[in-house]
This record gives structure tokens, sequence and C-alpha cells, in this order.
């Protein structure tokens, strides 16, 4: 089926990462990931705003996404809007929970930081559900299962899997759980960018041997830009699920798990769902916390039964039990 995703034109996911790599690094570090003065002022009255809102009326709260992770937050070239899955769905949440948003876009790390810094009063931008995070900031109940999946270039035989990538150049997006992968459960050369555009460019063009990103990311870019050019390599390597993050203590957290749940009830969630990936959601494989979620390994999210099926050791033994009560009834019988 033809997803929605899938028919934005090329030159938008270039464009959008160009947005969201603004003046580079430097940049990033001056300004707290993507933000000035002026803005982190504004965001503060606007988190007042919400908090200290009155009687009628609506409560208006500050939402941080990304602008370069489609199919999930990007810039459409033509309106100069952000879109994508989870602009549509924090949108749907908000108007079900009965407040106001106004989103900002900032750089992936700038979103992590300023969640951890009470800056904004709601973050979403295909975040990683993470026990690291989770000591700076809450999230809410998980909303997508994703995972990572190891790229290379195509007809690539030396590696096949993770296993091969040992000290070869491996790059990926800085201040994601895929760097955090690489440095915890492999000896490659981890190369690291503001935008992971960059890492797949960088792959097409022979200068790594690899990247490694989330699954629907790495699908979309290999169907785009990377045709005949980049494939996958192996299985998804972890159990990975997003949630919506808020500053300690938000007043709000509970109001979006409640409204993400209404939506997912009444088929909302799955309308916006089908309208960005072309396919039904399996609402089943979604953990019931953000708790369970960091506790999920790849296993978890095809939505099979795998781990409910005995293991080998465990049907021998199944097997040695029925031999032995068969001897013990012929013995009786003799």
């Amino acid at each position: 089926m033809k997803k929605k995703w899938m028919g934005i034109a090329v030159g938008t996911l270039v464009a959008a990462s160009l947005t969201a790599c603004g003046g580079g690094e430097d940049n990033a570090a001056n300004e707290g990931g993507g933000g000035n003065e002026n803005a982190a002022e504004g965001n503060e009255d606007t988190a007042n705003e919400g908090s200290n809102n009155n009687g009628g009326e609506t409560a208006t709260y500050t939402v941080a996404t990304d602008s370069s992770y489609v199919p999930f937050e990007f810039i459409n070239e033509e309106t100069g809007e952000v879109e994508g899955f989870d602009i549509d769905l924090i949108n749907a949440i908000a108007d079900e929970a009965g407040f106001e948003i106004e989103i900002e876009v900032v750089e992936f790390d700038g979103i992590v930081s300023g969640m951890g810094t009470g800056r904004y009063d709601i973050g979403i931008a295909g975040m990683t559900i993470t026990e690291e995070r989770a000591e700076n900031f809450e999230f809410s109940n998980p909303y997508y299962s994703a995972g990572l999946i190891l790229a290379v270039q195509e007809g690539e035989e030396e590696i096949q899997s993770i296993d091969d990538v040992d000290g070869l150049r491996v790059a990926t997006r800085a201040a994601t759980t895929s760097e955090t992968y690489l440095q915890e459960n492999t000896d490659a050369e981890v190369v690291t960018f503001p935008d992971i555009v960059n890492a797949y460019q960088d792959l097409q063009a022979g200068r790594v041997d690899a990247a490694i990103y989330d699954l629907p990311n790495v699908l979309y870019y290999i169907d785009t830009e990377g045709v005949g050019e980049m494939e996958t390599a192996g299985d998804t390597l972890t159990g990975e699920q997003y949630g919506i993050a808020f500053p300690e203590d938000s007043e709000i957290r509970e109001d979006v798990n409640e409204a993400l749940a209404t939506l997912m009830d009444d088929g909302t969630y799955g309308e916006i769902y089908q309208e960005w990936f072309g396919e039904e959601p399996d609402l089943d494989i979604l953990a019931d916390s953000p708790e369970d979620a960091m506790n999920l390994d790849a296993g978890d999210m095809d939505g099979s039964d795998e781990a409910d099926e005995p293991e080998d050791d465990e049907v021998e033994a199944d097997e040695e039990a029925e031999s032995e009560e068969n001897n013990t009834e012929e013995s009786n019988e003799e």
C-alpha cells in the first residue's frame, strides 16, 4: 500500500535536515540545542500561561519537536510548517485533553536537555523511552514501537550483522540511543552527526562502512534517496518505544496519557497512523507504561508469540518426563 510519507518529495528530507542542522554543532552548543535567549524567555512565559491559567481560559503549552525525522516531524517545503505523524498526534491529544499548544522546532539534543531543565512543557520527537532519560524527565505511556537497524551499502558482503562492525566506521546521529548502543555493544569507530541524513550520505559516499538508526527512518531513506545504494543488514537490534516527554512533576502528563488512551480506543490514533504509515497499528505490542517500555528486547517488538514458546531444553525435559511416564505405565501393565 502506498504510504503518505513515501510520497513526500525527496528534497523535503534534505531540506528539513539542513534546517535542523542550522549553524552546526557550535550554534547548538552556544544556544542550548537550537534555541536563543528570546525563545527561552518566550517558553517560560508560555509555560507560566499554561500553569497559572484561571477558570475559563484555555491553557497553552509549548511543544518542542525536531524537524528532520521523516515521517514523524519535518518541514513541509511548500508551507514552511512542521508536519508529520508526531505533529498530528500531539494536536489530536491537545484537542482531546482540552488545551492549546504552540510548537517550537528545536534540535533533538536541545529537546532532551530542555525537558530536563523544564524549558518546554511537552516534547515529542520520536524519542525513545530510556532509563537514563527518565532520570531527568518523565514520559507518557508509549505510543510507537521502533528499534534500531543497521544499514550498509547495497551488495555489501562483509557486514551481515552488527557482529561484523568491530573496528569499522559506523555513523549515526549524536545524542541518540543509536550512539549509546554502538558505544556499549561494539568496538566500532563511532562517527556522529547532528543530523542522521549526514550519516546516510557518508555511507553512500563510502566515507563510513555502515550507519545505524531507528528502523522507520532507515527504511524511509532507503526507499527514497538510497534506492539501489543502501540496504539493511541483520535483524532489528533493540526493543524501543517512543514516548512523549514532560518535565518532572508535570501537571499535564496524566491528562495526556488519558487523551492518548482515548484516541487509541476510539480509532483516531489508528486513522493518523494509517495516514502516515499506510497500515494499521499493532497496539498489542505497545508496553503498558514507560517503565515496561524500558525493559523490552527486539523479540518483544514483532507482535509474535515466540516469547511464550518453550525453550529447547524445556521441550527435551518434557519429552524425557513423558518417556519415563510411559515406561512406568508399561512396567505396571506387565
